[in-house]
């Protein structure tokens, strides 16, 4: 079911595994990104959704400004977020990529309340997701 769509980011909901799958589409701006990331965090908050999946893979490199509101404004809602596991698939884009490792270590720094693992390909990040729901628990990717 589609929950949102722009010409640049896209939202479905797969209710047989209960999974949100954020999808970028390409450039955007720095106010759509910024919405589109907060809408995220409100569907699935408000959907209880445990498992989601934000696909990067034509988002290219955010601004420094837009890093640091992902980080200081984003970060917070992402961790209240009602998930039991979250997959990221990287950027085709390789100063996005760096981005999101950025991303990936504050992990280190305060742990996730839930699961979150890197993958290459939609089809990988949604496996390990479903593998969740099915009570397999393979070690993240």
């Amino acid at each position: 079911m589609v929950l949102a769509s722009t010409p640049f980011h896209h939202i479905e909901y797969y209710a047989a595994h209960n999974v949100i799958v954020s999808q970028w589409y390409g450039r955007c701006t720095s106010q759509e990104y910024r919405n589109t990331l907060l809408q995220f965090l409100h569907l699935v908050d408000e959907m209880h959704t445990p498992y989601a999946i934000a696909d990067r893979r034509l988002l290219a490199a955010i601004s420094l400004e837009d890093a640091r509101w992902t980080l200081q404004e984003f970060l917070e809602g992402f961790r209240r977020l009602p998930l039991k596991r979250f997959a990221f698939i990287n950027s085709f884009d390789p100063v996005a990529q760096k981005q999101l490792q950025y991303f990936m270590n504050t992990n280190k720094i305060e742990p996730f309340p839930f699961e979150v693992a890197v993958f290459e390909d939609l089809t990988s990040a949604y496996e390990w997701l479903v593998a969740a729901t099915e009570g397999n628990h393979f070690p993240a990717a």
